[in-house]
């Protein structure tokens, strides 16, 4: 994961940083993340119930379980006075079924970029949570 301010940050230190010029560099925010670990922070967020699953070699599909909730999309919109928009302009249902469906362990090192002086982090879980309280202060969420 790559919260927007640390990867901000570094695109500014790569173009100050004389060393960093013409480099390459991994953004990630640092820590290990799971997607396995985001649910129960979202349920938490959203206070809602959290229910453990098992792990299947079956892949989900949330296109198509999303498809025709543009509807429903629209209630919630109204109901909590939220910025009119429509579900397929707030998501990608498509790049969701690519990264949550990785058949693999998915990691992403910052060492080159530490190596080379840049220091900036997040945490991932605490991210999502300050991220998700600032679309529901924007109106692009309910808020609980």
């Amino acid at each position: 994961m790559s919260d927007a301010r640390v990867l901000a940050e570094q695109q500014i230190w790569a173009a100050v940083t004389e060393g960093a010029k013409n480099q390459a560099f991994n953004c990630t925010n640092g820590d290990v993340f799971t997607w396995k670990s985001l649910w129960k922070v979202l349920c938490e967020v959203f206070d809602v119930g959290f229910v453990a699953c098992e792990e299947s070699d079956e892949k989900f599909d949330w296109l198509g379980m999303m498809k025709g909730k543009g509807k429903m999309w629209d209630e919630i919109v109204e109901k909590y006075e939220l910025l009119e928009t429509k579900i397929e302009d707030i998501t990608c249902f498509e790049a969701l079924n690519v990264v949550l469906n990785y058949r693999f362990q998915h990691f992403c090192s910052m060492i080159k970029s530490r190596e080379f002086g840049f220091l900036g982090y997040a945490d991932t879980l605490k991210s999502i949570q300050m991220w998700v309280g600032r679309l529901g202060a924007m109106k692009m969420i309910p808020r609980r």
